[in-house]
């Protein structure tokens, strides 16, 4: 999701004063993350959350963990492949190995991701229009 100015017409404040829509634009931005990290970590196990974590946080006892368990050459992936590539490289740093794995584990673990983000998106922008007037003040 991109957040600019069409988002900001969407959601009725294309008249927010151009001093603070960047600010408005990443709270929004900010408030999606939280809330939808807070939707994917429903019904997942402890251990789960902590392996998640793990990666986002390029815990690299845990992406070799995780790597361990493809049971697969990660480095034959089209999805590593396409990360590479958006990097403009050839070989992955941990960086880009834990994008890579956050991508898997998504993927294996909340398949609904893509659901959960724009549900929770459209009540985002819900609770927006029916605030923008105060918002607007």
């Amino acid at each position: 999701m991109k957040f600019d100015d069409n988002f900001l017409s969407e959601v009725g404040l294309s008249n927010l004063p151009e001093d603070q829509k960047q600010a408005f634009l990443d709270h929004v931005q900010e408030e999606l993350e939280i809330r939808v990290g807070t939707k994917m970590s429903e019904g997942l196990s402890e251990a789960q959350i902590e392996e998640f974590e793990g990666i986002m946080e390029n815990n690299q006892q845990v992406i070799r963990k995780v790597v361990g368990e493809l049971g697969m050459d990660f480095r034959t992936d089209p999805i590593y492949k396409k990360i590479l590539q958006k990097y403009g490289v050839t070989e992955g740093t941990w960086d880009i190995i834990s994008e890579y794995l956050s991508v898997k584990w998504i993927q294996k673990n909340r398949p609904d991701y893509h659901d959960i983000v724009l549900v929770t998106l459209r009540e985002l922008k819900d609770e927006i229009r029916s605030g923008n007037a105060q918002i607007l003040n």
